[in-house]
């Protein structure tokens, strides 16, 4: 049995909000450990429950999420003209430091990764076990690393790269490195993320398929999940949903899923008859949005009757020809009828947002602003969201072809924040726009 030590690093960024974040996958490979017969230990930066480490609080605490501490750093050269302060959130060096000493030596470290351009917390986290434990080998997997592998590979100072989907080759790695020939007992997928070895956060987060049908072009999903998309069974999600409301305490579930209405018949139908026939009082979220195609009144009020809280739905835009270049998902027709049939189950304004793309190659604010006016016509807040040019994806090569970012950027240049395909003024009016139309729209439906 290999002793391994799971660590979910810091965020490094201009602004950061604990909006229900779980290192999902890093719980699900040390699950896998775990169930093979290896101890495993989680040190998490992000842990806003720490009791030496307090999260700032503020009147926009809801539902578990909330503000992380930051200290601010100066920038990076290649960010260093975005106008705005950069910095680390999460615990303080020096609790994780403290962490570290509670830590038995172990026999390998796994870092997961997020955002492309988030890589500097994963980068200081690996920094820092080397130096305590030069001879401990150490590999990096998620998000960052499956999309940047050769930057990953030369700059990251880990001993191994994991890409794509990471369980079985974590195994395989721990067991390559310390000698051990564990095997799993029990189908991979039946194997629930390993929530419990986080401090309790009163949320989790679950997600009921890998991967996506779809193919936007500005998706990476078929990167990160290239077996393809494969739902969960039901019974096991709707089990893992009462583990945690029961045993883990936790009063919040957010729905991590990229495509969670797909196959709604065999598929969330039957989660929610689950959830309703064990009565788990719990309140569900859904951050990464909803194919409104897929969302009518029979499912609407079924969501409601769950526990459904905060409806968000991808929108995009309400430009036929673009929805038609984002491949068709939606159309007005079809968003006005998902609205109506939320409003008809009695969602407020307040619990349904719509995204919208915002600072697209080739993108005008003029087209922005009538998709928004769109939004607010039916009565749904509107959620901008900045365009980060990820890597391996359709609308990174446009953005390449376009001359907005070069092939090799580093990428501290995906960040949304840097706005590389757009006036970034332009998009930060149009930024206050939309929230002073959501107040407006928020008050005129609450009198």
């Amino acid at each position: 049995m290999a002793r391994v030590l799971c660590i979910n690093p810091w965020i490094y960024d201009f602004a950061a909000y604990n909006q229900w974040i779980e290192p999902l996958g890093l719980l699900s490979v040390a699950a896998v450990l775990r169930q093979a017969g290896h101890d495993v230990a989680l040190i998490d930066c992000l842990d806003r429950q720490h009791p030496m480490a307090p999260a700032p609080q503020s009147k926009r605490d809801a539902y578990g999420c909330g503000h992380f501490s930051k200290v601010e750093l100066p920038k990076p050269a290649v960010i260093a003209s975005v106008p705005r302060r950069w910095g680390r959130y999460g615990l303080p060096v020096e609790v994780f430091e403290a962490s570290l000493d509670a830590q038995l030596r172990p026999d390998a470290v796994l870092v997961t990764s997020m955002m492309t351009y988030w890589y500097p917390g994963p980068f200081e986290v690996i920094r820092r076990v080397k130096a305590r434990w030069p001879d401990v080998p150490v590999v990096l997997g998620g998000v960052y690393a499956t999309l940047c592998a050769d930057h990953a590979h030369t700059h990251s100072g880990a001993d191994a790269v994991i890409t794509g989907s990471g369980e079985v080759q974590a195994l395989e790695w721990v067991n390559a490195v310390t000698g051990e020939s564990r095997t799993l007992t029990a189908p991979l997928d039946e194997i629930r993320p390993a929530h419990d070895l986080r401090r309790p956060h009163g949320y989790v987060a679950i997600c009921t398929a890998r991967g996506c049908p779809f193919h936007c072009p500005y998706c990476a999903v078929h990167q990160l999940a290239p077996a393809g998309f494969a739902p969960r069974r039901p019974k096991a999600v709707i089990e893992e949903i009462a583990w945690c409301a029961g045993s883990l305490g936790a009063r919040d579930v957010a729905f991590y899923d990229d495509a969670l209405l797909v196959n709604a018949e065999q598929h969330i139908h039957p989660i929610l008859d689950g959830v309703l026939e064990r009565s788990l009082q719990v309140r569900f979220h859904t951050p990464n949005g909803l194919h409104a195609r897929f969302l009518d009144e029979r499912l609407a009020h079924k969501m409601r009757r769950a526990g459904f809280v905060t409806i968000r739905l991808g929108l995009e835009t309400s430009d036929p020809e673009h929805q038609l270049h984002n491949g068709g998902k939606v159309d007005d027709v079809g968003f006005a009828r998902a609205v109506e049939a939320l409003w008809s189950a009695g969602f407020t304004a307040r619990e349904v947002g719509a995204y919208i793309l915002i600072g697209r190659p080739g993108q005008s604010v003029g087209r922005v602003h009538d998709t928004v006016e769109f939004a607010h016509s039916l009565g749904v807040q509107v959620l901008p969201a900045e365009f980060s040019p990820i890597p391996g994806t359709r609308e990174f090569q446009a953005a390449v072809a376009a001359g907005c970012i070069a092939p090799d950027a580093d990428p501290l240049l995906h960040n949304r924040a840097t706005y590389p395909c757009g006036n970034a003024q332009a998009w930060e009016r149009l930024k206050q726009e939309i929230h002073a139309g959501n107040h407006a729209l928020l008050a005129q439906t609450e009198d």
